[in-house]
């Protein structure tokens, strides 16, 4: 092991330098995102409308989104569990340029509309998910999860001091230096944070392949995708309300709050999304497909009634944002997506420091050995 840690620090360092400034971004950005809604609600304070008897119907909101954008495909409506939250309408042109519309759910006006860019939300959102650069920032993103997991991994093998002097391997000392002072906190962090980071990194990467991770699940137990149904264009036909395939799945599936609507195939397929009262999953949804032509039911996917293999890879998101156990887990999330940007940030700085004292050293060695020639 003696012998294995100098070349494990080394790749350490040399993982640690070459993401540094991405995993810092994912740190601040995930920190961020934990809790968006609640923060989104106090930045734009005009999401929180002013709550009525009745509600306007829901087809009724989306065809005030679509006559104000008509050239915008709606992809899905958000609806707050907060009485006075307003419906959030996500927008996605064809050249992949997001717009969002919130709209009174009561009233059934227009209280806010941008461009991603004016949604701190959601642009934080996409940078987290992605680096902003679509697919292949949604690739290196997983390849971030998995250089996280290699340092979550190592950090603690480089730093394991012996049992007798762990005390000792956790102290951070404050009175010789500042670069001894980020080193001992660097690796004393490091190791107490390495488990979390590690199961955070390896969430992380596991969605970002989530159909290579179902295949090595698939090994071992079932494992079922969600549906994909398609429904060819019938141009001269009309649409069933969305107020009516709502109504279909809480009658159906049970009467539980709806969360979203997303639309697929063109728009024609519409996925109801109810909270799932058969699992403990704080996400957890019963999500039925419909063809929104005729209102038939063209698939359905509902968490708690899954195999297991399924329920797993589902439980990657809630474990990934510390959704799992409520405001005390997202508090755990908020401060470890902290430490992921402090310890990037630290170990960039302690790189930049050894580099610059062995630059200083170079001249002042050069300069001994010609007086001693």
């Amino acid at each position: 092991m003696k012998q294995l840690k100098p070349k494990l620090l080394k790749l350490h360092r040399w993982v640690g330098l070459t993401l540094g400034i991405l995993l810092f971004v994912q740190g601040l950005t995930g920190a961020l995102l934990v809790f968006r809604d609640d923060i989104e609600r106090v930045i734009h304070p005009s999401l929180v409308v002013e709550p009525m008897a009745a509600r306007a119907p829901i087809q009724a909101l989306m065809d005030t989104v679509e006559a104000r954008h008509p050239d915008i495909p709606v992809n899905r409506a958000e609806f707050s569990d907060a009485a006075d939250g307003a419906v959030l309408f996500k927008l996605v042109a064809k050249d992949g340029s997001r717009w969002l519309t919130a709209v009174d759910p009561y009233r059934n006006v227009v209280v806010r509309d941008g461009p991603m860019a004016v949604w701190p939300g959601e642009w934080i959102f996409y940078i987290h998910y992605g680096l902003l650069a679509g697919p292949a920032g949604h690739i290196v993103v997983g390849i971030e999860g998995l250089g996280l997991l290699f340092l979550a991994v190592t950090g603690p093998i480089v730093w394991w001091p012996g049992r007798k002097r762990l005390k000792q391997g956790l102290k951070v000392v404050t009175d010789r230096g500042a670069d001894l002072k980020w080193r001992s906190l660097h690796r004393a962090v490091g190791a107490v944070a390495a488990i979390v980071l590690g199961a955070s990194a390896f969430t992380g990467a596991s969605m970002v392949w989530k159909d290579e991770f179902r295949a090595v699940l698939r090994l071992a137990t079932t494992v079922t995708d969600k549906p994909s149904p398609k429904v060819a264009e019938r141009p001269d036909a009309t649409m069933v309300p969305l107020d009516r395939l709502v109504a279909h799945a809480q009658a159906d599936y049970g009467a539980t709050a709806l969360r979203q609507i997303r639309f697929s195939s063109g728009g024609r397929v519409a996925a109801v999304y109810l909270d799932s009262d058969l699992t403990i999953r704080a996400d957890g949804t019963k999500q039925v497909f419909y063809n929104r032509y005729d209102g038939s039911d063209v698939g359905h996917y509902v968490a708690g009634a899954l195999p297991v293999g399924t329920e797993i890879v589902d439980w990657l998101f809630p474990l990934h944002t510390g959704l799992f156990g409520g405001t005390v887990t997202r508090l755990l999330a908020v401060t470890f997506g902290l430490v992921l940007a402090g310890l990037s940030a630290s170990g960039l700085w302690l790189w930049y420091s050894r580099t610059s004292r062995k630059r200083k050293r170079k001249p002042a060695l050069a300069a001994a050995m010609a007086e001693n020639a």
